[in-house]
Order: C-alpha cells, then structure tokens, then sequence
C-alpha cells in the first residue's frame, strides 16, 4: 500500500510511493502477514485492546485479466473499490476509501491472493494504527 502526495499537475509520476524502493504503508509479504495474524490471535495486542468494530464494504469488482489453464481459468486479476469503516471505543471511529487490485490464483480448486495492491484515496491518515486488513 503506498503512501500518498500531493504534487503538482504534471508530476503525477511521483503521487505514489515505490514498492520496495520508498517507505509505504505496507509493503509486505505472506511471512510478515503471518506473523500479524499470529500476533493479533494471541489476545494480547495493545493496539486492538478492545478489539475494532469493522466493517468491509467492496464495490465495483472488474475482471481485468484471465489466465486459462486446461479446464478453468488459473489465475485472475480484478480491481475494485472498498469502504472501510472502523469504531473503537467509545469515541474513535475512522473511515478509510481506496481501491484495490488483486492477482488471484486458484490452487486446489481454491482461490487465493497472490498479490494486492491497495491505494487509499487519502494521503493524510488520521487514524491510529493499520491493524486491520484490507
């Protein structure tokens, strides 16, 4: 997920930050998510003590690219919109919009994520951590 500037008309080339080369929200693979969830399964996790609210909202799902195999389709790319809403506590409530794009592999007749990028339409978070996923 990478960060967001404002620039000036004709510099859009430099409105996001580089996966792998620049500081990003996230930039990370299926080991460090692993260990996120491992964490978060614990129970003791300052930042999700008490645990959000939250919820999912994706829209306008498009199939962008296909990969046929033999029988049914391998790998497929998509893109959508999501609204992400969250409250914790009495008072912390944060909304979070951007879209996605995803490279869905299918493996044992199931499909799982082999890449997602995320791009929020905010380029200033006001929120206090990013413990959730997208």
């Amino acid at each position: 997920m990478p960060m967001r500037r404002n620039v000036k008309f004709g510099e859009l080339e430099r409105e996001f930050t580089r996966e792998g080369r620049d500081v990003n929200w996230f930039d990370e693979g299926k080991e460090t998510l692993t260990r996120r969830v491992q964490q978060i399964l614990t129970g003791v996790h300052w930042a999700e003590e008490p645990l959000s609210r939250i919820c999912h909202i994706v829209s306008n799902i498009q199939i962008l690219d296909v990969k046929p195999s033999a029988s049914a389709p391998s790998e497929v790319t998509v893109k959508s919109r999501f609204l992400i809403y969250r409250n914790r506590v009495e008072t912390e409530t944060d909304i979070l919009v951007g879209k996605r794009e995803d490279v869905l592999h299918r493996v044992d007749g199931h499909w799982k994520i082999r890449r997602r990028k995320i791009v929020l339409d905010q380029n200033v978070l006001q929120v206090k951590n990013l413990t959730f996923f997208f």
